[in-house]
């Protein structure tokens, strides 16, 4: 038990001092808002100017305010005429002594909601007193409006049109036997029957299906059973032999391969490419369009890297291929970044890295002076320093 008290409640003297501290402090902070409550003055403002002015305030808002009104009309000058209301302008109804407000009262109602209906509803309009409407009664009309005929309804006349009835099939009898999987569309049409009967049969037989019996033509839909029962008799169908097939020769004949011709892959036309077995215009064109980029092939397996050549077709061809020297080198210590980056096994960054090195360190005289490039790999020298010319 005393070794648990002094593992857990044993202090070093920098501890004690520093929880000393933090007490202080929080004491501290707990009783600066009471020195300043008490050391501070608070000031003392006069609110009777404040009150005295609400009080006038309150007296203005509540007292009753007179209501400005208009200069009296004098209505002994007036000399009113008879006027429409819902064709008069203003200066009309000025006329009949109403004021300027309640006439442009009536206009924009007249405007809005449309012309009056009658007089009466010269009341709804704000302002209108009845002593008002009573004055101007005898001046006012509306005058009634020609009313539009209604429109009438087409009446639907029902017209009686004659049936169409179909012709009746007369079924000529044929002249000699026939198989409905074979006869032809035009000696079917001879027998009378209608022609999209004959449509249907043609059409059935086209897809692949066989009459195996001749009451079979029954199914054809719009095929009546009287017509079947009069070619019924005319009808023969013929069963195909079954092949037995211990008797078939399932043995392939042999086709001799195409020899494919000895070819120059560095100086091989577009027309001596075609001559390969497989070599159509579209893989010769792509091949000499990769060698162009190359500058050549320097190995007969670079056709291999053409891309989208079946690989059936790359092996077939490897034997009858040959190799001469290449057509183009890169001049690696005049080339610009662009020219080097053309190439097919050159990326932009690689190509940088060699024009930032010979700009640094002077020409290229080997290919030990280009493994010293960081950025190019080993396989990638390998596979570079048969395209590059070192001279100055």
């Amino acid at each position: 038990m005393k070794k648990l008290k002094s593992d857990y409640f044993y202090f070093t003297k920098r501890e004690r001092n520093g929880m000393l501290l933090l007490l202080g402090l929080a004491l501290l902070f707990l009783a600066i808002p009471t020195v300043i409550r008490k050391f501070r003055t608070v000031e003392k403002y006069d609110f009777q100017e404040f009150e005295q002015l609400m009080i006038v305030t309150n007296e203005t808002i509540n007292s009753p305010k007179k209501i400005a009104s208009e200069k009296p009309v004098d209505l002994s000058s007036l000399q009113p005429r008879l006027i429409d209301i819902n064709l008069a302008d203003k200066e009309k109804f000025l006329t009949l002594g109403l004021s300027s407000k309640l006439v442009n009262t009536i206009l924009n109602y007249r405007n809005k909601v449309g012309d009056f209906e009658k007089i009466e509803d010269l009341k709804k309009i704000y302002g209108m007193t009845e002593s008002e409407y009573q004055r101007i009664l005898p001046y006012v009309f509306i005058k009634p409006r020609p009313q539009k005929p209604p429109i009438k309804k087409p009446i639907a006349v029902a017209v009686s049109q004659p049936i169409q009835v179909d012709a009746p099939v007369l079924i000529q009898t044929p002249t000699q036997k026939f198989d409905p999987n074979t006869i032809a569309k035009e000696e079917l049409l001879s027998f009378g029957l209608p022609e999209k009967i004959v449509d249907r049969m043609v059409k059935f037989r086209n897809a692949g299906g066989k009459f195996r019996n001749p009451e079979d033509l029954k199914k054809i839909y719009g095929m009546k059973e009287e017509w079947v029962t009069e070619l019924l008799s005319w009808m023969e169908i013929i069963k195909s032999q079954k092949i037995d097939p211990e008797k078939v020769n399932f043995s392939k004949k042999k086709v001799p391969k195409k020899e494919n011709p000895i070819t120059d892959i560095n100086q091989a036309s577009f027309e001596d490419w075609q001559n390969l077995s497989g070599i159509g215009p579209y893989y010769a064109d792509k091949i000499m369009g990769y060698r162009e980029k190359l500058g050549g092939f320097v190995s007969v397996d670079q056709i291999l890297e053409t891309n989208g050549l079946p690989d059936s077709v790359k092996q077939s061809i490897l034997p009858a291929l040959r190799l001469s020297d290449i057509f183009r080198k890169i001049k690696i210590n005049s080339a610009t970044t662009k020219e080097m980056a053309i190439h097919p096994y050159i990326t932009w960054k690689e190509a940088n890295a060699i024009f930032k090195y010979r700009k640094n360190h002077g020409s290229f005289e080997s290919r030990t002076d280009l493994e010293k490039v960081l950025a190019l790999k080993p396989d990638l020298i390998e596979r570079m320093v048969p395209y590059l010319d070192f001279t100055k």
